[in-house]
């Protein structure tokens, strides 16, 4: 099945989820604990397919899943039109392949826009995880050999949802987490020891949403206070949080539930500055987007609820928080900016008029919003609305972008692209 082929920084390398990886490096969904934020200074703010494009890659087949970069190597899973499921590398410098692993062949029920390849890998620099809407699981090395694999849907039963999987596994030192969040009998979040793929704890997470409701597409993100670190996720109408080393519940915060019957969650939870945020599914803009207080144990639904915001919800993208704002997309392209603290509605603009599934990511005090057809809008991280750019590149996607080193790297259904200097 191997078709092998061939002290800021220092603080920040601290966050990245214990990785052995460096501040340049984006090493998982929306990188450093899937908060979509990045500390570099010096990124692109202005690029096209003629002008500041370091290099284009072809990639094998389709996938919604973004690059992830690591040390000298960009990691990539797509699937082809066999059904086989890969994950590939690439240099970072050149974007020239370096293998090509082809990890399980498989299709599940999905909706037409994505396939198999839709959760993005994760790395500590030197392996590399993914996982696979089949539910198929795995470690490899930096030769493109497989450490071990798995099939969860095969161990722990099949996967219902109304248009697949799409969640992804993020990792913590030695502890991988797995979530799936679905209207079948088995709902659970899985942490498993990464080093030989076997599980150190699963815990039930079959909650009482209504129907579609059940389904959730996110993926956890890290809250990282007070010397702990908390898993935080969202789905079947609840927010909770679990302790990584036991998986025991540390708070929760439910009752998110939706006025109509596709209430289920694709947008993720973020968190920083002592806020998590949570999008109760935004279809047809009839959601609506929460802010809690960080922190607390038990039940905080009603004691850390800060503001509830209408108007402004996603369905899909997942917000990014940036100095004491809140900036989201709706579907429908209009972003907005939101007080932290207080859910106040800065500003509200449409940046687009194509479908955005996209979600947006923060560098050098800019956001950047990228749209269903890979056209970038990059505004000022403020309260003052300010564009500073509009790139257009007019490809389909569903990836959302990876910023590091330096460069900003975009997957398009044309191939993988890479933005900046040399």
């Amino acid at each position: 099945m191997n078709s092998s082929r061939s002290l800021q920084a220092l603080v920040f390398s601290s966050w990245c989820c214990a990785f052995a990886v460096s501040a340049a490096d984006w090493a998982c969904w929306r990188g450093v604990d899937g908060l979509g934020l990045s500390p570099e200074k010096t990124v692109p703010v202005a690029w096209s397919k003629e002008k500041n494009l370091a290099w284009k890659a072809a990639i094998p087949g389709r996938g919604a899943s973004s690059p992830i970069v690591v040390g000298k190597r960009v990691y990539l899973t797509t699937q082809t039109p066999d059904q086989a499921m890969h994950l590939l590398a690439l240099d970072r410098e050149t974007g020239a392949q370096i293998w090509d692993t082809e990890i399980a062949r498989g299709k599940l029920p999905a909706h037409e826009l994505h396939n198999m390849a839709t959760p993005t890998a994760v790395s500590d620099g030197r392996q590399v995880w993914v996982l696979f809407g089949t539910g198929d699981l795995a470690c490899v090395d930096q030769g493109g050999r497989i450490v071990w694999q798995r099939n969860l849907v095969k161990e722990f039963g099949p996967l219902k949802t109304n248009h697949g999987y799409g969640s992804s596994p993020m990792l913590d030192g030695n502890r991988l987490f797995v979530v799936r969040m679905h209207q079948g009998a088995d709902s659970y979040v899985l942490a498993l020891d990464a080093k030989t793929g076997k599980d150190l704890w699963k815990k039930d997470r079959s909650l009482p949403a209504r129907d579609e409701g059940k389904d959730s597409y996110s993926t956890p993100v890290f809250h990282r206070h007070g010397g702990r670190m908390e898993v935080v996720v969202a789905g079947a109408e609840v927010l909770n949080a679990y302790n990584p080393a036991n998986g025991e519940v540390v708070w929760s915060v439910s009752g998110l539930d939706v006025p109509h019957p596709y209430g289920r969650t694709i947008a993720g939870p973020t968190v920083g500055e002592g806020v998590v945020v949570a999008v109760a599914s935004g279809f047809q803009n009839r959601g609506y987007t929460v802010g809690i207080k960080a922190g607390g144990h038990g039940d905080i639904t009603t004691t850390h609820s800060l503001w509830k915001s209408t108007r402004y919800s996603a369905d899909c993208p997942t917000p990014v928080i940036v100095s004491g704002h809140l900036f989201s997309i709706r579907d429908d392209g209009m972003a907005s900016c939101l007080n932290l603290k207080t859910g106040e509605a800065l500003w509200q603009e449409r940046l687009f008029t194509e479908n955005v599934k996209v979600s947006p990511v923060a560098a050098a005090g800019r956001v950047y919003f990228t749209s269903g057809r890979g056209n970038t809008v990059v505004v000022a991280a403020a309260p003052k609305f300010e564009v500073l750019s509009r790139n257009e590149l007019n490809e389909d996607t569903l990836a959302t972008p990876a910023v590091s080193g330096g460069r900003v790297y975009l997957r398009t259904e044309g191939g993988l692209y890479c933005f900046g200097g040399r």
